[in-house]
């Protein structure tokens, strides 16, 4: 059996990221919006994984996340990917945080003698908060994503990971925790 997989750090929804969700929602643009108690930084997306996988994944995840101590995540800023005037997904920033860096490059590493692959791109972490489903009202988003571009939202003490499971359904994805990793 396979499930569909990520590694990932969960983000505490706070009264500011609300605030800032319905901000999006009453511009108007057609968006998907990510339930608040679903948003969270991927580390590494494994895709379709065997089950039989998890064992050895969840040893390198620990024997990384050994060499670390618990660190703060400062979230600020917004935009949207791959840019302002072609957007399809709506994002909350991470300051830069070299400790999140080093885990996230040392996992990627260590999963490829494991059949994963490499990413293509640097790790850039980031919080999906919403999908753009079309170009109604564009700019208004654009607008309101240019004025929070710096703002602050939270700090958040990391504390662990986890091995997620994501299934897809019409509604939106089901995320299901399958390991917990601890620093």
């Amino acid at each position: 059996m396979t499930f569909r997989g990520f590694i990932s750090v969960d983000i505490e929804p706070t009264k500011k990221i609300e605030k800032f969700m319905g901000e999006l929602e009453r511009t108007g643009a057609p968006l998907k919006m990510v339930d608040q108690d679903k948003i969270h930084i991927t580390i590494k997306f494994l895709g379709d994984t065997e089950e039989d996988r998890i064992k050895e994944i969840s040893d390198i995840v620990r024997r990384v996340l050994k060499e670390h101590e618990p660190f703060e995540l400062n979230i600020k800023g917004v935009g949207a990917f791959p840019h302002l005037d072609y957007m399809k997904v709506v994002w909350i920033g991470v300051e830069e945080c070299p400790e999140l860096q080093k885990i996230a490059h040392r996992i990627e590493e260590e999963l490829v003698p494991l059949g994963f692959s490499r990413n293509d791109r640097s790790f850039s972490p980031h919080i999906t908060v919403a999908r753009v489903k079309g170009g109604k009202n564009k700019k208004e988003l654009a607008h309101l994503l240019r004025d929070k571009r710096d703002f602050r939202f939270h700090s958040q003490k990391v504390t662990k990971l986890k091995l997620k499971e994501s299934v897809l359904k019409k509604s939106g994805p089901e995320y299901k925790t399958l390991e917990e990793y601890f620093l």
